[in-house]
């Protein structure tokens, strides 16, 4: 158990910083819709950052959910004001509401996991 504790932690943030990265290029790709297919716009941003509001969790656990939040709201809306300047991409408040409604979720939802599973989030949670 001691050896897999030594390694969860860096593969955590690991994880959290390749997710930064795809979510990078598709936020600042003039075309994201050739990458991945496009259904619902905001559906998709909101359902993009619940995943990103459990990751920084693994990845940070012990920064306060406040701090996870603001960092991932910051890095939201840096995003939509860099596609301001990439036609043709827009900024988009619509958007930044629908990552900040994602990062609640997904925030809420680690909460509601440490909670129903105390021994797991003791052992993996440090």
């Amino acid at each position: 158990m001691e050896n897999v504790l030594k390694v969860w932690r860096p593969l955590c943030v690991l994880q959290f910083f390749v997710l930064l990265v795809i979510y990078t290029v598709l936020g600042l790709s003039r075309n994201p819709g050739s990458m991945v297919p496009m259904f619902n716009d905001l559906l998709m941003h909101m359902s993009g950052y619940i995943v990103a509001g459990i990751s920084i969790s693994f990845a940070k656990p012990t920064a306060t959910y406040w701090q996870r939040a603001l960092f991932l709201l910051l890095y939201s809306i840096v995003i939509e004001i860099c596609q301001h300047f990439m036609p043709p991409r827009t900024f988009s408040v619509l958007d930044i509401l629908a990552n900040f409604s994602g990062i609640i979720i997904g925030l809420f939802c680690f909460a509601v996991l440490k909670k129903i599973s105390p021994g797991w989030a003791l052992a993996f949670m440090r």
